[in-house]
């Protein structure tokens, strides 16, 4: 934790006010604590430090006005939050004045106050580690044409962002590299990964909800779409969105709002929406799995990213800037590929991608001999496999359909000798959603067990 965010922090009782201060100061914030609302407003406008998140009393305080244009001109990209009153009915009475972006309970305050905190650091953490664009490399004339054409779209501004391709593509390294050259490139970078995440936590995850919204509801949460305000919010696997949650997800892109679950104000939304998937939404639309009017909201401007197998030589240049890097991570000397093994390379179809090129690079650095400067063997499968052969007896009885989807994906992931990435292609899924189902069902993950083997 670094000193360089800053909280604020309006509370009129010292006690509570002590409390908070000293459990923040404790997980290295830096905290401005003041008694009341113009204090804060000063100290604000004074100061060239613009505080990340501002948590304020709900009481009654003739400064609370000015503080608010003071946070709003100063720092726009800070995170308001009401710490609630004590009375139940001035909770009624705050949501229709005040108009919250967020209520924290008073019970257990400096507790729910470090752990909102966390979250937003680590939200505005990783984008600040965007600030060097990442880059999308490759010298094919299809690579140069995509890249051009990102960073053209980066300096657009363009509200939202359709990515398509192939599992492995490299759809995030894309949605970064438009994060980072766009006008929002210090803002925070914040990414749903929609196949991984439970349907039914997806919705509280994405917008948030207030006190109370269900059951297990005890504390604010603050949706992952609001906490990147004034930066980008990449949804990955788009495609796994129900319908429920895509209409929802529509609504918020027509309006540039968004409502917590279980709350009553419509809170402003300024983020840039980049979305990527690997399924042909045209067809979703066309099944009635994917809404067309969401589609079409989204589709406005379009990156499709090529597979390997159509970059010419750039699988090459990859696995060159990969191996480098692993070799790097791991501390140990020069690692290369020597050209003999070109033709080799080349000529494996890499049904995973980019991604599969750099989890195979990485096996290599782990496997090599230390003495060595080269690698001796690429060790690639001979075929890419084929999905076909699994059958199901049921002359037994009936069979619990997790047993089936266990062994659909037990015989995808051995025809793709281990690829994650194939074997959810095979299998018609995205690769987030094909891990999420493995870790569901407790099958093991062969792309996270080789590494370990190896070392």
């Amino acid at each position: 934790m670094t000193t360089s965010f800053t909280i604020v922090l309006v509370e009129p009782d010292e006690k509570i006010r002590e409390e908070v201060r000293e459990i923040l100061r404790q997980d290295g914030y830096r905290v401005w604590a003041f008694a009341r609302a113009d204090s804060a407003a000063q100290a604000i406008a004074e100061s060239d430090t613009e505080p990340s998140l501002a948590l304020l009393s709900s009481g009654e305080d003739p400064g609370i006005d000015r503080l608010l244009e003071v946070l709003t001109r100063n720092a726009s990209r800070c995170q308001r939050v009401w710490i609630s009153p004590p009375g139940g009915d001035e909770v009624d009475k705050l949501a229709v004045s005040r108009r919250p972006r967020g209520l924290l309970s008073r019970t257990d305050l400096a507790k729910e106050a470090r752990r909102l905190a966390e979250r937003v650091w680590r939200t505005q953490e990783r984008g600040r580690a965007l600030v060097q664009v990442p880059a999308m490399l490759g010298q094919s004339a299809a690579m140069v044409h995509v890249r051009d054409l990102v960073d053209r779209i980066a300096q657009g501004g363009a509200p939202t962002v359709l990515i398509t391709g192939e599992t492995g593509t490299g759809k995030e390294v894309t949605a970064r590299r438009l994060h980072a050259l766009g006008t929002r490139g210090h803002g925070p970078f914040v990414e749903v990964d929609c196949a991984s995440i439970p349907h039914n936590l997806l919705e509280s995850e994405l917008f948030g909800h207030e006190p109370g919204a269900f059951t297990d509801a005890r504390a604010l949460k603050v949706g992952l779409l609001e906490l990147a305000q004034g930066g980008t919010a990449f949804l990955d696997e788009i495609g796994e969105l129900d319908l429920g949650l895509q209409a929802k997800l529509l609504r918020v892109l027509d309006t540039r709002k968004l409502r917590r679950l279980g709350g009553r104000d419509e809170i402003p939304l300024d983020v840039h929406l980049v979305a990527a998937t690997n399924r042909d939404l045209t067809a979703e639309v066309r099944t009635g799995n994917f809404r067309a009017d969401l589609f079409y909201r989204l589709d406005v401007v379009r990156v499709e990213l090529p597979p390997l197998r159509e970059r010419e030589d750039d699988g090459w240049i990859l696995g060159h800037e990969f191996l480098k890097e692993a070799a790097r991570r791991l501390g140990r000397g020069t690692l290369r590929l020597p050209p003999h093994l070109k033709r080799e390379f080349l000529s494996y179809p890499w049904p995973g991608n980019v991604r599969e090129v750099r989890n195979h690079m990485e096996r290599l650095a782990l496997v090599a001999p230390p003495s060595s400067q080269e690698v001796l063997d690429l060790s690639l499968p001979k075929t890419s496999g084929n999905a076909s052969g699994l059958t199901i007896d049921f002359s037994g009885g009936p069979i619990p359909w997790e047993s089936i989807e266990r062994q659909a994906i037990a015989g995808a992931l051995e025809a793709a000798h281990g690829n994650v990435s194939e074997a959810a292609r095979l299998l018609g899924l995205g690769r987030g959603a094909l891990r999420y189902r493995m870790s569901r069902l407790g099958q093991k993950d062969p792309e996270e067990e080789a590494p370990r083997k190896a070392a």
